[in-house]
């Protein structure tokens, strides 16, 4: 059934006034309590009074109530109703309409002008404050001066007589000037929590910065000279608050950050970001680029280059291949057949943040041997400078061609007790010299070291006429980023969904992730932009404000 009531009153100047509610239930309940769909504040009317409902094609009014329904002035237990009926409970009129299309019955509800406020004021009703002896301006008076004395009066008393402070501090029942304390200390300052003029120096002056900048020596987040004309009237606690809880001394709110990065000042090198899903640039991983000179002293620069920029080439010196390395069918290796996986040479130092550096010795060594004769495969050159290697041979293939070596064979033979002639001598050293040049020449241009390392030849007439450029391997990608493998080491995690590393071919190859893999996790600091379980991420949880290269405070 769909019923339209039209409930009616009596407006200004006589005129009279109705809004309607529309009901679509297969019963009208009528009475004082309040889960009624009519609701009655008439006094005479019982909780559950009595019920309209359609029955046999018709619809019917019915009651349990002793004193019934009046129907067209007869008291009445049912009733079937029709249009133009008067229904009355106590003083609330109920009308019978033609129901307009769209509705099954209608009907108006209005009360009768002969209604009394006793009959409509339930003898339950609630007690008004103005109805006791309190008023609400003595009341009030009360209250104000209730908390003057325990909030202000008392704790004060304990300033003026210390006698009195202490007394108070250890009454249970009466306030001491701990109740003036905007919160509990964050434990980091707890070495201060009862100095309070450690960083309240002034009394009620808010906390200025060279009070923190006695303990903290931080460093600043822009140049000194731009300080004020970029961060203006920030001050320490623009960001960090005491006195909180649960305790956090870092806000971490968005707009601290995004209030100055939507528009930045023309000439900053920074693109604009306010949230890290809506408006934030692509990341920019941090290169080393190897000196320009051949000049062992010089110094590798670093270079910020963005993903899709077509010079981001990783220029370490080492020719590596993820791809053969990573092979699911293994690696020959000189003990046995072996499958690596990424963690076998890429581990994350204790704290979580960093990767433990790649070193020969600790990574490569066990697979990539420098030994370099077939009769003494247990016997290796050093990993170090060619003219190193190369005095190495000599000595070693100097002591096969003398004897000194037990276990070396083509040696020159000579009577038992003859001793060698200079003239001897020095023809050995030369057929040594001469076969670890060829050795070495091996080593270096075609075997051992040219597998890994870009060789040239210096054409100089030198002990070791090769050169073998220095290797440096990038350590940190993102060094303006705050990121801990370990955090991210989950189960539904691993190596392969953020670097490409099984498809890599060339060590020049970037295998740093893009924004859009790290949005597959992270998401806006606004939670409902977010979907597919993306976490709420703010600036603070990758960044910090205090940067190191842009000196220190003050």
């Amino acid at each position: 059934m769909r019923y339209l009531i039209r409930f009616l009153s009596q407006g200004a100047a006589g005129s009279v006034e109705h809004y309607d509610k529309i009901v679509d239930d297969p019963t009208i309940t009528i009475g004082r309590a309040t889960d009624q769909v009519l609701h009655l504040k008439d006094k005479r009317a019982r909780l559950q009074h009595a019920r309209i409902e359609a029955r046999n094609g018709d619809v019917h009014i019915s009651t349990r109530a002793l004193a019934g329904v009046t129907v067209n002035g007869r008291s009445q237990r049912d009733a079937k109703l029709r249009t133009g009926d008067v229904i009355e409970v106590g003083s609330n009129i109920l009308t019978i309409i033609e129901a307009p299309p769209g509705f099954d019955f209608a009907f108006t509800f209005e009360l009768s002008p002969d209604a009394t406020s006793d009959e409509l004021t339930s003898q339950f009703g609630s007690l008004r404050l103005s109805q006791v002896a309190w008023s609400k301006r003595r009341l009030s008076w009360a209250l104000a001066i209730i908390v003057i004395v325990f909030a202000l009066i008392i704790p004060a008393s304990g300033l003026l007589h210390p006698t009195a402070a202490g007394i108070l501090r250890n009454t249970a029942l009466l306030p001491d000037d701990g109740l003036w304390l905007a919160g509990p200390v964050h434990n980091k300052h707890s070495k201060s929590s009862t100095q309070c003029q450690h960083c309240h120096t002034q009394a009620f002056n808010r906390v200025k910065d060279v009070a923190c900048l006695e303990c903290h020596q931080t460093d600043r987040h822009v140049n000194s000279t731009a300080t004020e004309a970029i961060l203006g009237e920030r001050r320490c606690a623009s960001c960090h608050l005491e006195h909180n809880e649960p305790p956090e001394l870092v806000k971490q709110h968005q707009n601290l950050c995004a209030d100055c990065h939507a528009n930045l000042p023309a000439g900053v090198e920074l693109a604009a970001a306010t949230d890290f899903l809506k408006q934030h640039p692509d990341l920019q991983p941090s290169l080393l680029r190897p000196p320009l000179a051949n000049d062992g002293d010089a110094e590798w620069t670093v270079q910020r280059i963005a993903l899709d920029d077509p010079r981001l080439i990783d220029r370490s010196r080492l020719k590596f291949d993820h791809s053969v390395h990573l092979d699911a069918e293994g690696l020959t290796t000189p003990d046995d057949r072996r499958v690596l996986v990424c963690t076998d040479c890429h581990r994350v130092e204790t704290g979580g943040a960093r990767m433990i550096p790649i070193s020969m010795d600790e990574h490569c060594s066990g697979c990539h041997t420098l030994n370099f004769d077939a009769d003494d495969p247990d016997r290796e050159v050093p990993h170090g400078e060619p003219e190193k290697v190369l005095q190495i041979l000599i000595e070693y293939y100097s002591a096969r061609l003398l004897g000194d070596d037990p276990q070396a064979t083509g040696q020159r033979l000579r009577r038992p007790g003859q001793a060698l002639t200079r003239e001897d001598r020095d023809r050995v050293a030369g057929e040594a010299r001469k076969k670890a040049m060829a050795v070495a020449q091996d080593i270096f241009e075609r075997t051992t070291c040219a597998n890994c390392h870009e060789v040239s030849s210096t054409g100089e007439g030198g002990a070791a006429p090769w050169r073998v450029e220095a290797v440096k391997l990038t350590q940190e990608f993102y060094p303006r980023a705050v990121f801990s493998h370990q955090a991210h080491d989950t189960e539904a995690s691993n190596c392969g969904q953020c670097h490409a590393a099984v498809e890599s071919q060339s060590s020049a190859d970037v295998l740093m992730p893009g924004i859009d893999t790290c949005r597959e996790c992270h998401g806006s600091a606004v939670g409902r932009r977010n979907h597919g379980g993306q976490i709420a991420s703010t600036c603070i949880m990758c960044h910090r404000f205090h940067t190191p290269d842009k000196g220190s405070y003050p």
